[in-house]
This record gives C-alpha cells, sequence and structure tokens, in this order.
C-alpha cells in the first residue's frame, strides 16, 4: 500500500489561512490520527487529500505517483485516487438497500454483478453485517450505519482509507466499541490510513501515531506514548489529556534529570528534560495529574505544602484540586483507598520521570491555543 506524502500544503479560504505549509508523510499500513480542535484544519487536509479540495500551494503524493501539485496544475479527480472515505454523517442512501448502498462504489467501477455480490458479501461479513443485505438505512442502529459505510469504504479494496470524525454521532459506549472494531479491522486490511478527529482518547487508542494540529500548522507527530510524554508544545501537552501547566526556567538540565525553578516557588522541581542542552531557558513544566501523590500535611516530611480544594470520587480513582501555598492550583489523579476532604492539608510530591519541562513554552500560548 502506498504512503501519503503532503508538501508544503496550503490552503486560504478569502483571508483566512486554513491549512498553513503543511508537510507530513503518512506511513505505508499505518493508521494515523490527525487530531486537533476545531478550526485547526485537519479536516481541510483531509478532503485535500480525498481531492474535494484542490490545494493552493503545495502538492500531494500517494507513494510516488503525484496526485495534485498547485503549481503544475495537477490535481487528480478524487473518482480516480483509489481511496475509500468514511463520513461522519454515515451518507448512506436512504431508499437503498444495505447491499446496494455498499455495491455503489463497484457500481460506478463497472464491476460485473456476481464479482460485485460477491465482494459485498465479503465487505458485508467484515463488519459483521452480513445478515442485513436487505435492510435500509432507517432499519439500522447508528453503529450498524456506520459499519455500513465503512462495509462501502472498504469493499473494493481502496490503497488508502480516510475517515472524518465517524464516531462523533455515537453514543459513549458505542464510540468505545467501535474503536476497537475499526482498529482490528485496520490490522485485518492494512491499508494506509488517515483517522481525523478531535477526541484525544479516540486517536490514542486507534492510531499507530498521532499528527496534533493547531491553527493550521502540525505541531508535533509521533506515537501516543510519545505525544503524551514528551509534548514540545504546550497546546500538545493540552490537548493530549489533561496536564497541569507551570511557567518556570529550567536551571539545570541535568543529566540525567534537570531542576526547574518555578515562577513564585523558592525550591527548584526535579524534571525531565531531554531536548534541552544548556541551562537558564524559560518554559512551562507539564505534569500529568497521575504524576502527583498527596499525603497527609502533618506526616510529610518534604513536598510542597497545600490543601484539598475540590474532591471528586470516581470508585476507581479520585480527582481532586489542590490549592497549593504559593498560589497555583493543579489537578491530581489518585488510585488510592484514601478518602480526602475538602480543606484537607496536604504534601503534594511530583514524580520526576513524569515531569516533562517544555522549553520556550509559556502559558499566553496555553491560552490562546
Amino acid at each position: 500500500m502506498p504512503s501519503v506524502r503532503l508538501d508544503a500544503l496550503r490552503k486560504h479560504f478569502g483571508d483566512a489561512v486554513a491549512v498553513n505549509d503543511v508537510s507530513i508523510e503518512f506511513r505505508d499500513g499505518e493508521m494515523t490520527s490527525v487530531l486537533g480542535p476545531s478550526g485547526c484544519g485537519k479536516t481541510t487536509t483531509l478532503n485535500m487529500i480525498a481531492g474535494f479540495l484542490d490545494p493552493d500551494r503545495g502538492a500531494i503524493r500517494f507513494g510516488d505517483e503525484l496526485i495534485a501539485d498547485a503549481a503544475r496544475r495537477i490535481a487528480v479527480p478524487p473518482h480516480r485516487r483509489n481511496l475509500g472515505m468514511v463520513f461522519q454523517s454515515y451518507a448512506l442512501w436512504p431508499h437503498l438497500r444495505v447491499a446496494d448502498n455498499v455495491a455503489y462504489g463497484l457500481r460506478m467501477r463497472r464491476v460485473p454483478r456476481a464479482q460485485r455480490e460477491d465482494a459485498v458479501r465479503r465487505a458485508l461479513a467484515r463488519v459483521r453485517l452480513e445478515q442485513y443485505l436487505d435492510r435500509y438505512p432507517h432499519e439500522l442502529s447508528g453503529g450498524q450505519q456506520q459499519r455500513v459505510a465503512l462495509a462501502r469504504a472498504i469493499v473494493y479494496s481502496p490503497q488508502i482509507l480516510l475517515f472524518d470524525e465517524p464516531l462523533s454521532n455515537l453514543d459513549a459506549q458505542l464510540r468505545e466499541e467501535m474503536r476497537l472494531e475499526l482498529k482490528e479491522i485496520h490490522r485485518e486490511i492494512g491499508v494506509t490510513a488517515v483517522y481525523v478527529t478531535h477526541d484525544q482518547a479516540e486517536a490514542m487508542s486507534l492510531s499507530d501515531r498521532i499528527a496534533v494540529m493547531g491553527e493550521g500548522r502540525i505541531l508535533q507527530v509521533g506515537s501516543p506514548h510519545e505525544l503524551y510524554d514528551e509534548p514540545v508544545d504546550v497546546r500538545v501537552a493540552r490537548f493530549l489529556g489533561r496536564t497541569n501547566l507551570l511557567d518556570g526556567v529550567l536551571v539545570d538540565v541535568g543529566p540525567p534529570l534537570g531542576r526547574v525553578r518555578i515562577d513564585g516557588l523558592d525550591e527548584h522541581v526535579t524534571c525531565r528534560a531531554p531536548s534541552v542542552s544548556a541551562p537558564n531557558i524559560r518554559g512551562v513544566l507539564s505534569v500529568r495529574p497521575e504524576a502527583i501523590s498527596l499525603a497527609a500535611a502533618p506526616a510529610a516530611a518534604s513536598g510542597l505544602s497545600g490543601h484539598v480544594s475540590a474532591a471528586t470520587y470516581l470508585g476507581n480513582m479520585s480527582q481532586l484540586k489542590v490549592a497549593l501555598a504559593f498560589g497555583t492550583t493543579i489537578e491530581v489523579q489518585e488510585i488510592s483507598r484514601q478518602a480526602w476532604n475538602v480543606g484537607d492539608a496536604v504534601s503534594v510530591t511530583l514524580d520526576p520521570q513524569r515531569c516533562y519541562f517544555i522549553a520556550g513554552g509559556t502559558l499566553g500560548a496555553r491560552l490562546a491555543s
């Protein structure tokens, strides 16, 4: 299967720049999620790959084949790009049976009837809907309709699959079930897949790699583990799960660990800073809520002092807000039997291996994202 490569891709809508010089390769056979908030340019990027929009600048290649090039006025039409697409709205024909919806692309390609029927049955079997051949879309649940849309996208064995927030119309439990099914189906067919979403849990559970977008640009590309543990931008840290962001200066780079002077705090915080080679760099310390542990203040010999300002018990964990003595409130997730109450005095300990310094970041950038 071919990779998908974007070279300096740009798209304007009037004076607004929706996609700003995006260059990335979606690797052969991998599922890559494009993750970001509404308006960041991810769907516009997907539509240019699909051929629904032409780039104003830059080029798109599928493997070695040039698909679009603004400078050379090349734009292969969508129906000749050999890709399948699954839409957020399912986009099923309401007057056609399931079998006919799935067969639609094959009919447009003039595939013989016997071959077409065999391909439809195999595609529906792959999404476990072979018994629904003769039903109409309105007779199916939302999850079943989404499976039909997926079967239609894979029935003609495309080289590339595109997903435009396909699970956003489903309820939470069904979304989780469909994530697992999509991942399994992708593993079976092994095509290059680009999956657009604003849901970080969806991106992390489905993807081999994630590309985080912001303001029309790619902020960072990496595995879910890399992006969660080592964000290069405060917007990435904030979008990949919850985190506490603290302004400060890296005063010691280590090795193995650096030390940060947090604004408003006298003592230094130990952290990882592998991307920084020199001290006295301003930036932001990212501390995930699960990297923080609490102890009752009288029992703790060290740590940052504070008090519990909010507590929510969720059965398997507690979500807390702790107001620190120097004026900052942080979020904490604890898996323990300790019952904390609002007002409890606590000592806060940060796990140095799970504190990560982002050089050059500021809380202003976080608030503007």
